[in-house]
């Protein structure tokens, strides 16, 4: 057979299958970089995808009290649970960060996802490379920039607004000031909350320390102030009228509606509260819906019940509870309150003992 003709029937041959595999390909839809195993309808009317690659788990560390976590269980079980399965681990933030440091020198971090109280321990998790950089999900768009962390590791998903609550029952002319806590017609009337545990209490107590001094807790100390574990012991105590006023969280008036509340004349103390995903997470695909999950009209609406002020823009102030925006706050920085809060153990066991 001569030559060119030989060439002739291999061009041929080459075209053929050339405009075959482009027939093939082309026809072919174009893949997602991460295909959507299902989308979740809210009944908010929010959609969130889960994708084809989750592991089939989340788990979540937090120092978010029960009622809050409760509704979150049960939503997720509701409209995920499904697919993902969610595992929770529930403290005190310090007991929380000081499981993550212990997880973290043994080699392996257990949580998925963490949300505390206190934003000074979340810089300790940060400063130990346990938190991962906060991914770039939807439910941004409604957290101000304000309520996220500039180097990107986490956002506050919501504001604790700590105040002076009294039992209308035994008080009828309740303290006005955070000053009044040490006058001595309070000896012996006030109890409040134990900053070694609580995440909220410690921020409270350092903000109280810039303003006063530690000379204020010296002052309580002398009143006879009764120290507890936990914020929501203090509500407690203070509904049973162990004592009846205390230093406690806007969102413990829902557990308990006979408390009343006082925003002190030098202001109401307003406490972020972060919430991040760690670091080489074992099921990062989980954390990131379960975050977006957390972020959601859905998850606010949670807070909101609990008396507690989220930081969407679109969230409601807590029922019976004033707009953050018209709460007169206790102007201290984070900044300002950064070596106070590392005084902290030493001071107040100085002053309270262990």
């Amino acid at each position: 057979m001569p030559k060119l003709k030989v060439l002739g029937i291999l061009l041929v041959i080459v075209l053929a299958v050339a405009i075959g595999a482009l027939v093939y390909f082309g026809s072919k839809p174009s893949q997602p970089a991460t295909p959507a195993k299902a989308v979740v309808e809210l009944p908010t009317g929010e959609r969130i995808e889960v994708p084809e690659n989750v592991a089939g788990k989340v788990v979540f560390y937090t120092s978010i009290p029960d009622v809050i976590v409760n509704s979150w269980k049960g939503n997720w079980s509701k409209y995920f649970g499904s697919t993902i399965s969610l595992e929770v681990w529930r403290s005190g933030t310090g007991k929380v960060v000081a499981k993550l440091l212990a997880e973290k020198k043994a080699g392996s971090v257990e949580a998925d996802v963490v949300y505390i109280a206190s934003p000074f321990e979340f810089e300790t998790l940060i400063n130990e490379s346990i938190i991962e950089k906060f991914p770039d999900i939807p439910e941004l768009k409604y957290i101000p920039q304000e309520y996220r962390d500039p180097r990107g590791y986490y956002v506050w998903g919501r504001v604790l607004v700590m105040v002076i609550v009294y039992n209308p029952n035994i008080v009828t002319d309740p303290p006005k000031s955070w000053q009044d806590l040490v006058k001595p017609e309070w000896k012996g009337k006030v109890v409040i909350a134990n900053p070694l545990y609580s995440g909220s209490t410690q921020v409270a107590v350092a903000a109280l320390a810039s303003k006063f001094g530690w000379s204020y807790f010296e002052k309580l100390k002398e009143n006879d102030v009764l120290v507890v574990q936990d914020v929501p012991d203090v509500a407690r105590v203070v509904a049973t009228g162990e004592r009846p006023v205390g230093v406690t969280l806007t969102m413990y008036l829902g557990a308990y509606p006979t408390l009343k509340f006082v925003a002190p004349e030098e202001g109401a103390i307003a406490i972020p509260s972060p919430v991040g995903l760690v670091k080489n997470a074992k099921h990062p695909e989980d954390a990131k819906v379960f975050l977006r999950f957390l972020l959601s009209k859905l998850g606010a609406q949670a807070l909101t019940d609990a008396y507690t002020y989220s930081t969407r823009i679109d969230a409601p102030a807590p029922k019976g509870l004033p707009p953050l925006s018209q709460l007169k706050i206790l102007k201290v920085s984070m900044d300002e309150l950064r070596p106070i809060v590392s005084q902290i153990r030493d001071k107040w066991t100085q002053i309270f003992g262990g």
